[in-house]
This record gives C-alpha cells, structure tokens and sequence, in this order.
C-alpha cells in the first residue's frame, strides 16, 4: 500500500508537474498571442495613420491645384471677356467710320446733283436765249425780206 500511495503520490506530482507546464507553456503562447495582436493593432495604427496622412496630403495638393485651375479659368475668361469687347468697340468704331464715309459720299454725290441740275438749268436757259435770239434774227431777217419783195 506504501508503495501504490509513493506511485501514486509520485503520479499526482508529475501530473501537477506537467499541467503547471502546459500552464505556464498555454500562459506563454496566451501571452505571446496577446502581445502579437497588440503589435498587429499598433502597425495597423501605424499604417492607417500614415494612410490618412497621406490622403490628406493629395486632398490638400488636390485642393490647391482645383483653385489654381479655378483662379487660371476666371483669368482667362476674363481676358476673352476683355478681348471681346475690344474687338465689339473696334468693329463699331469701324462701322462708324464707314457710315460716316457713306454719309459724306452721299452728301457729296447729292450736292453734286444739285449742281449738275442747276447747271442743266443754266444750260436750258442758255439754249432758250440763244433759240430766242435765233428766232428773233430769223423773224427780223424775214420782215426784212418781206420788206424789200
């Protein structure tokens, strides 16, 4: 009986012996587990932080680069708007110039008519004198003809 209690008692501390080892080893790999998912959750920390930092840096370069292109556009729409105008202003001072060209040369060509009828007139009057003076010589020559048969 002796020797089943030493065997047995030999039993029961190796037993405790080997679970205080699959304890102390399930401990450790429990321990190591923890610490890998606590450096896993700090990396991924790291790596989304990192991630959001540069995400922000491209919404800002981005951010930038749109009101530049924004603040070009206005620019140019601005100097179109400019230019525009310039050519509408050019093209109405053009037309002014050319109606008031037109206007002159209308002016002048009705003077001109006006002269030429006034001429005409001078000329019909002329032609009437003279056609009254014909007519009076011929009446005269023939009174004198007529005189002298």
């Amino acid at each position: 009986v002796a020797a089943v209690e030493r065997d047995f008692s030999t039993e029961r501390e190796r037993y405790i012996r080997d679970i205080e080892e699959k304890n102390s080893s399930v401990a450790r790999d429990v321990s190591a587990l923890h610490n890998a998912m606590e450096n896993d959750r700090v990396s991924r920390q790291e790596r989304e932080t990192s991630v959001a930092k540069r995400l922000a840096d491209v919404e800002y370069r981005t951010e930038g680069k749109l009101e530049q292109e924004r603040v070009s556009r206005e620019t140019k729409l601005t100097e179109l708007r400019e230019t525009v105008m310039e050519c509408k202003r050019l093209r109405e001072k053009g037309d002014e110039k050319f109606q008031t060209f037109i206007l002159d040369e209308v002016a002048t060509l009705k003077n001109n008519l006006v002269l030429e009828a006034q001429q005409r007139e001078q000329c019909d009057d002329d032609i009437v004198q003279a056609l009254n003076h014909y007519t009076r010589a011929l009446q005269d020559a023939l009174r004198m003809v007529n005189s002298t048969s």
